[in-house]
């Protein structure tokens, strides 16, 4: 019975437009499915609790799952970080350091939240001011009144690098690296980096071998760092400092002597960002993200305000929360396909993230039981395919799965 109303149906106009249909559209996406099967529940089955979602170049989904619920991304919200800090400052944008001099020749230095103020860049300001004719200085004075050392949520009071606090005004990503020998003498283990008086009294109490000083444990001197840095480096371009190193607030005695330009544009500063995964540095992009928009002082609050915002109207983005700039914070919260809708809105900027894996650039993202990758790669079939993979599990598939995406989806 079912072959002979298979025959009247085939004999039929119906029938041939619906066998001529099947043939040339609907069989070739029926093979091409059945053959996508097994590389997706491979994929499928190294997920225990995470989402992904993948797009061609014009938006067509290639694979989801659990595209819409929520994850904590961790360093992968660094690219959020990132598209706002390029769209909002430009890519060559440069921070600025503020020299200033008082009537006694009391040297000012006011920080507007430089991440790359290192010793290099200290180094280039006192050869500016002694080109500008800086003879001599009294006090050195410090103003971090953009905004003081603050502890970012989701770091922690570690010595690790990445737990490094933030601040309007600080030198060297707020670390010392130091090498001690057996007989107890400290030097620098940095040969851009004189040793100073500070760096010994911190570095007292350190292990032998080369050791890296966190200056979140010690805040009030991070700030002074900067001025034993400074006069270190002012010494070597013969211009003594007679006085004392301490904190204060540029005034209205004050008169402008220098606005010190950083070496680095922003985009160079965000390309070696995402290269190491530098939470300071995020974090002092989020802080001059607020303050630009919503004044002084710089406030994670304004930071979440300003991203929040340019998210929503910028991208799209709706159901989200964004805590800090660097994705230390676990409250941190987007979904998979909102990570590739910004990857859309970051694809101009592609050229500043690093290949980590052979022919895919990406952004990685690691915590305690979270690990993510966000990014790129080419495809002759699909062109440029958007990816994210946002695992909150023990196990990080997340390059596997990577790979699998790359060699399926050619």
């Amino acid at each position: 019975m079912k072959k002979i109303i298979f025959n009247r149906v085939c004999r039929s106009g119906e029938g041939v437009r619906f066998l001529f249909l099947f043939t040339f559209f609907l069989f070739p996406h029926f093979l091409h499915a059945e053959a996508s099967v097994p590389w997706m529940n491979e994929v499928k089955k190294l997920v225990s609790h995470g989402g992904i979602y993948v797009e061609d170049a014009k938006g067509k989904v290639l694979f989801e799952d659990a595209a819409q619920q929520d994850f904590m991304p961790a360093s992968t919200l660094k690219v959020v970080t990132s598209l706002v800090a390029l769209e909002s400052l430009g890519r060559d944008y440069r921070f600025k350091t503020g020299v200033f001099l008082d009537a006694e020749n009391n040297l000012y230095i006011k920080g507007y939240a430089d991440p790359y103020l290192v010793s290099e860049e200290l180094d280039a300001l006192s050869g500016e001011l002694r080109q500008k004719g800086l003879k001599q200085v009294k006090d050195i004075i410090l103003d971090d009144s953009f905004f003081p050392a603050l502890q970012v949520p989701g770091a922690s009071s570690s010595l690790n690098p990445y737990d490094a606090l933030n601040s309007a005004l600080s030198a060297n990503f707020n670390t010392i690296v130091i090498r001690k020998n057996k007989n107890g003498q400290i030097e620098s283990a940095e040969a851009q980096t004189p040793m100073t008086e500070l760096t010994r009294t911190l570095a007292s109490k350190a292990k032998a071998g080369t050791d890296r000083i966190n200056l979140a444990a010690h805040p009030e001197e991070s700030l002074l760092y900067v001025g034993h840095l400074l006069k270190a480096f002012l010494e070597a371009q013969k211009i003594p400092v007679n006085g004392t190193i301490r904190k204060g607030k540029v005034g209205e005695e004050t008169k402008l002597f220098l606005a010190h330009a950083s070496s680095k544009n922003l985009a160079e500063v965000i390309q070696s960002m995402l290269k190491f995964s530098t939470n300071f540095i995020a974090n002092q992009l989020f802080m001059t993200l607020g303050a630009g928009k919503y004044g002084v002082p710089a406030t994670l609050e304004k930071g979440q305000k300003v991203v929040t915002e340019f998210l929503k109207t910028k991208v799209g983005l709706k159901n989200f929360y964004v805590e800090e700039g660097s994705g230390l914070s676990r409250k941190n919260q987007f979904s998979p396909l909102q990570m590739v809708q910004i990857l859309r809105a970051f694809e101009k900027y592609k050229d500043l993230l690093p290949e980590k894996l052979e022919g895919i650039v990406a952004k990685t993202g690691t915590l305690s039981g979270v690990s993510c990758l966000m990014g790129y790669f080419d495809s002759p079939t699909h062109k440029t395919v958007r990816f994210a993979i946002l695992l909150n599990q023990a196990a990080g598939n997340r390059e596997r799965i990577a790979k699998i995406l790359y060699k399926n989806l050619q």
